[in-house]
């Protein structure tokens, strides 16, 4: 890591998205480990669009180590730009981004080995799902450009309760409907080639939303700890989504474990690095501290 030394770090931070104070947080942390560790590093706190894409910006910086969580950071946009100007960053590249960024959208490039909830169509006119599945008990309405676990809600398969939730949902833009599978909430990260051990969530309330995420105290996290058989299984899983989608650096992946599939929801191209964030808390349980997480997702996005 002596190379590193010569290198000043821009961590980039904030946003225009509805991450943003999420997004700081993780910027403020990631500062905190490379000043400690007596490297060159300042935030940039960018809050609009015209800051974010101008070149004065990133003068004299050498990696930019992107914290900026949805849109602006995460969609491919601020990845291209870099690319265009020979600027280093954090992280995967602008078309493995752009895949991802959208969660609906994502699910077109899965592999047919991968298994994800089924998806519908919400009817405006009619005010039901088309193709609706009577088999299917709950249904999964979320934002499709939102992080954080924002503007998501569970309900019942009724036209009634889908209503309700999709007028909530549309606050945050553009939704999906997915089923809802029963299970185990799990994530997985992989930094390199480097998969962790996946952390598995408890939200202790009704499911894991942004209050579960962030504020709650009944929210409690473990290990997943499986067979070697299975382990196998889900390390080859997570390598072969992030192989098809290019990721690059790092990467979080959330999927349900049905106790017999995992369940592919999405994949996480800048996933959040605060206290509470469950990358820090994978590398954890790898043995793997805070400090030497963050030198490994920048040594790996050199690579």
């Amino acid at each position: 890591m002596k190379i590193l030394k010569k290198i000043n770090f821009g961590v980039l931070g904030g946003g225009y998205s509805n991450e943003r104070d999420i997004s700081l947080k993780s910027a403020a942390a990631v500062n905190e480990v490379l000043l400690k560790l007596g490297y060159s590093s300042s935030i940039l706190d960018i809050d609009n669009k015209q800051k974010l894409f101008l070149e004065d910006t990133y003068r004299g910086f050498d990696f930019i180590f992107i914290l900026i969580h949805g849109l602006g950071g995460e969609d491919g946009e601020l990845q291209n730009f870099f690319d265009e100007r020979n600027i280093n960053y954090s992280g995967s590249g602008p078309e493995t981004c752009r895949k991802t960024f959208n969660k609906s959208h994502a699910k077109s490039y899965l592999p047919k080995n991968i298994i994800t909830p089924k998806q519908f169509t919400w009817n405006f006119d009619k005010e039901i799902i088309e193709n609706n599945d009577n088999k299917v008990k709950k249904i999964v309405v979320k934002p499709v450009n939102e992080g954080s676990s924002l503007g998501i809600s569970i309900v019942e398969n009724e036209p009634k309760f889908i209503k309700a939730a999709v007028e909530e949902t549309l606050k945050f833009g553009e939704f999906m409907l997915e089923e809802y599978i029963s299970g185990k909430e799990i994530t997985v990260a992989q930094v390199g080639n480097e998969i962790y051990p996946a952390v598995e969530i408890n939200p202790g309330d009704n499911f894991y939303d942004f209050n579960a995420k962030y504020y709650s105290t009944n929210t409690s996290y473990s290990e997943a700890i499986y067979s070697q058989s299975r382990q196998n299984e889900l390390n080859e899983y997570i390598f072969s989504l992030n192989k098809e989608f290019g990721c690059k650096g790092w990467s979080r992946t959330d999927l349900i474990d049905d106790g017999e599939n995992f369940y592919f929801l999405e994949i996480n191209t800048v996933p959040g690095m605060t206290s509470t964030s469950l990358v820090p808390k994978a590398a954890n349980y790898a043995g793997i501290e805070f400090d030497q997480l963050v030198l490994k997702i920048i040594s790996c996005s050199l690579d």
